[in-house]
């Protein structure tokens, strides 16, 4: 079945469907993109970061920390570039560093959401309206011929539930990918909450020592 055929059969509504389709799609390929770019803070990271430390290579580390992308190496860099400060201070620039770093994780998940909830109320919409449609072309079929054949209102019928099942399809798609990408970016705050952590308590040794 054409696209042309499924928009025809479903309706009106499903032009909204239609739109909702196509940012779905667009979101998960640029949240795609974003998350496969960024830095998980994993074993490597974590080891390379402890041995410049070690050495002291703070300006190194700096160095290598804004050659990558992500709130593990941005909160990273930014304790590192507040090392000399007080710890409150230092956890200060950590937690601001995470408050603008949490909205570009989260970006378009609402409109995820909203297509969530969205998408099958439209779909049923668009069935009830097709459905309405039907009942009132073979009543005024029946009014004019009492007899005639209205074997046909099964397929009306089934042409009016398109609308509903592409709104589902839709919810379905768009709510596995919420959740995906949700998971995703809360992996990447805990994983910067981690490194925040150890180097707070790194500076903190380091202090007292």
């Amino acid at each position: 079945m054409s696209l042309s055929a499924l928009l025809q059969q479903g309706g009106v509504f499903m032009f909204p469907l239609l739109l909702g389709s196509i940012l779905t799609v667009a979101i998960c390929i640029e949240r795609g993109f974003y998350f496969a770019h960024l830095e998980r803070g994993g074993v490597a990271f974590l080891a390379r970061l402890q041995e410049l430390l070690s050495k002291g290579n703070r300006a190194g580390a700096i160095e290598w920390l804004s050659g990558l992308q992500g709130p593990v190496p941005s909160t990273a860099l930014t304790a590192l570039q507040n090392w000399t400060a007080t710890r409150q201070t230092l956890e200060d620039a950590v937690v601001a560093r995470s408050r603008v770093e949490s909205p570009r994780l989260y970006r378009y998940l609402n409109v995820l959401e909203t297509t969530v909830t969205a998408s099958p109320l439209i779909g049923l919409l668009g069935t009830i309206t097709g459905m309405m449609g039907v009942f009132r072309a073979v009543s005024a079929k029946m009014a004019n011929t009492p007899n005639a054949d209205t074997s046909h209102i099964l397929a009306g019928i089934g042409e009016a539930l398109v609308a509903t099942a592409t709104g589902i399809l839709l919810a379905v798609v768009a709510l596995l990918a919420h959740n995906f990408f949700q998971s995703m970016a809360e992996s990447q705050l805990e994983a910067s909450e981690r490194v925040g952590d150890q180097l707070l308590l790194a500076h903190s040794q380091e202090t007292q020592a």
